[in-house]
C-alpha cells in the first residue's frame, strides 16, 4: 500500500512538472506575440497564468521585454501569500493585482496587463470604451462593458484594490494614465481579450476624430454576452 502511494505521488509530481513546463512554453509564446503585435514596448507590462489545479501562478519577472522571455524566466508564485516558490528574478511590481484577480475570479487562468497606445490615450482623457463595431465578435465578453479603474501609482496595494473593484463583474478594464488589463480562462483567451480591447480603443479614437461614438444596440450586446457564455469563455 505504501509503495502504491509512493508511486502515485511520483506520477503526480511528474504530471505537475509537465503541466508547469507546458504553461511556461505557452506564456513565452503569448508574450512574444504580444510584443510582435506592438501591444507592449520595452520591459513594460506583465502576463501571468494560473497553474491548473493549484493556488500558484507563473508570472513574468520585472525588467524583461516580452520578446526576450524564455520559459525558465517565469516565477512560480503562491497566489494567496505571494511567496516566490521557484525562480530568483525580481517579481513584477504588479504581482499584487494579478494574485487578487485570481482570488476574485476562480475560473481565471490568465492575466494580461499591457500599455498599448490607444487604450492608454483613452485612459488619459477619461474616455470609457464604447462597445461598437464588429471587432466585439472576436472577444464577445467585452460586450458586457469595460470600466475605468480609479488611478493609483503602479505596483501599489491601492492599485490592486482599484483593479479588483473595477473588474468585479468585467473581464477587462482601462487604467488611467497606465494601460489596460484583461483576463480569460486561459492565457491565450486573456491575450485575445487584450488585443481586441486595443482594437476597440483604436476604432473609438478614430471615430472621435470625425464624430461621436455610437454603441451597438443593447440587444446586440446582450446577444454577444450570451455568445461568450455559449463558447465557455470567461464572462
Amino acid at each position: 500500500m505504501i509503495l502504491l502511494l509512493f508511486r502515485v505521488c511520483i506520477l503526480y509530481v511528474i504530471h505537475m512538472s509537465e503541466v508547469e513546463q507546458e504553461l511556461r512554453d505557452r506564456l513565452t509564446t503569448v508574450g512574444r506575440q504580444l510584443y510582435a503585435d506592438g501591444l507592449t514596448h520595452g520591459s513594460s507590462g506583465n502576463i501571468s497564468a494560473r497553474v491548473p489545479g493549484t493556488d500558484n501562478c507563473l508570472i513574468k519577472p520585472s525588467g524583461y521585454r516580452f520578446c526576450d522571455l524564455e520559459p525558465e524566466h517565469f516565477l512560480l508564485v503562491d497566489i494567496n501569500t505571494r511567496d516566490i516558490l521557484k525562480g530568483t528574478a525580481k517579481p513584477s511590481i504588479e504581482t499584487p493585482f494579478h494574485t487578487k484577480l485570481y482570488l476574485q475570479w476562480p475560473n481565471a487562468g490568465g492575466v494580461v496587463h499591457i500599455h498599448p497606445k490607444y487604450c492608454t490615450i483613452l485612459s488619459i482623457i477619461g474616455e470609457k470604451i464604447v462597445p461598437m463595431g464588429l471587432e466585439l465578435y472576436g472577444a464577445p465578453a467585452l460586450a458586457k462593458g469595460v470600466p475605468m479603474s480609479k488611478f493609483a501609482p503602479p505596483g501599489t496595494e491601492e492599485l490592486a484594490e482599484n483593479m479588483v473593484t473595477a473588474m468585479k463583474e468585467h473581464i477587462a478594464c482601462l487604467m488611467p494614465h497606465h494601460g489596460s488589463t484583461a483576463i480569460g480562462k486561459s492565457i491565450e483567451e486573456a491575450a485575445k481579450n487584450a488585443k481586441v480591447l486595443e482594437d476597440l480603443a483604436q476604432l473609438q479614437y478614430e471615430v472621435m476624430l470625425v464624430g461621436e461614438p455610437d454603441p451597438l444596440p443593447q440587444s446586440m450586446l446582450d446577444m454577444l454576452v450570451e455568445r461568450a457564455k455559449e463558447k465557455d469563455l470567461l464572462v
